[in-house]
């Protein structure tokens, strides 16, 4: 009766699923509040700053620091320390020795940045 009508029903109904599922989305994401990553206000605030921060100002390349280790990890480079200087986390994936552990203080050369880290090379252990 209709057959051009009935050729593009399909077509309609796919791209009428397609608006539908935007909306549900965008819907979903003001209901469940946006990027929110934490439940703390102050929390989420601390986060969103340390996101918009230049991380060359938290630890600038080539400058040394002082950080207490937050974990270790074997990666296929070689052993690795997670540290944070001035809230930045820090990868010193450079010559760090086994006897490292969490807990220790090192000293570290930054090196290089990347998105919202930086990475390092151990210098020394601190007693």
């Amino acid at each position: 009766m209709f057959p051009v009508l009935q050729s593009e029903l399909p077509f309609a109904l796919v791209a009428g699923g397609g608006v539908l599922v935007l909306v549900l989305l965008l819907l979903g994401r003001a209901v469940l509040g946006g990027d929110d990553k934490y439940d703390d206000p102050e929390a989420q605030a601390a986060h969103e700053a340390a996101q918009a921060r230049d991380e060359g100002e938290a630890a600038p390349v080539g400058s040394e620091q002082t950080a207490v280790v937050t974990e270790t990890n074997e990666t296929s480079q070689g052993r690795e320390a997670v540290v944070k200087v001035n809230g930045l986390v820090v990868f010193v994936d450079q010559n760090v020795p086994d006897t490292v552990e969490t807990g220790d203080t090192i000293r570290l050369k930054v090196t290089s940045h990347s998105e919202n880290a930086a990475h390092a090379m151990f210098v020394t252990k601190v007693d």
